[in-house]
């Protein structure tokens, strides 16, 4: 997700590079995990985001481990970039490789305090839904439990969240355009007329949809 960066960060693409190298070496050291956590606890951004880089090529090989790595730094997440390089890079590809266990996890996370846990449940589906475009129902499932949501850091998220599984729906089965998903409509339809207070959201979310099925949510307003 494109938001401002602070001036003189460490360009992500070098970082990536970084930690993808790192991963590699990890993956036949028994102790690789460990030594992420010690980087991932007294690092900063740029520590963080090679930690990510390099979970994303350990994962290939240990699910179970890696999981339990997100786990145990969902409530040390600083800030948005680090929440959704792991949501996009790591969450997401591990709910593609077990999906009932991850929205398991996902689902506690939106009821969190945390708002980063939160936002990293809406983000990781912003990456799922590009390899999983069948399971838009159940990815509106988990946004539905998120429509109350009031930090705007995550409203940010489900916005990008709903206007990913637009773009990807299969169920594109209206008359104005093939490009025009009934599944999201219909969840924004139903909160336009629901509760007001989801407008931001809703605003966000709906820009993928065509200019004529905005118009028909505006008009519960």
């Amino acid at each position: 997700m494109k938001e401002k960066n602070a001036l003189n960060l460490t360009p992500t693409p070098l970082l990536l590079s970084t930690g993808k190298e790192l991963g590699k070496m990890l993956i036949k050291d028994e102790w690789g995990f460990s030594r992420l956590m010690d980087l991932w606890k007294k690092g900063g951004r740029d520590e963080k985001l090679i930690v990510i880089f390099a979970l994303r090529e350990l994962l290939k090989k240990d699910y179970e481990s890696s999981k339990s790595f997100v786990i145990n730094v969902v409530d040390d997440i600083p800030d948005w970039e680090v929440c959704d390089q792991l949501a996009v890079r790591v969450v997401a590809s591990l709910a593609v490789k077990n999906r009932d266990d991850m929205f398991f996890l996902m689902h506690n996370w939106v009821k969190s305090e945390n708002k980063w846990a939160r936002r990293l449940a809406a983000a990781t589906l912003t990456a799922y839904i590009r390899k999983r475009k069948e399971d838009s129902g159940i990815c509106l499932q988990l946004l539905d439990e998120m429509m109350g949501e009031e930090d705007k850091d995550v409203k940010k998220a489900i916005g990008w969240a709903l206007r990913e599984i637009t773009k990807k729906d299969p169920e594109a089965v209206f008359k104005i355009t093939k490009k025009d998903p009934e599944a999201v409509f219909k969840f924004l339809q139903k909160w336009a007329k629901q509760d007001k207070n989801a407008r931001s959201i809703i605003r966000d979310g709906m820009k993928k949809l065509p200019k004529e099925r905005q118009d028909e949510i505006k008009s519960l307003w």
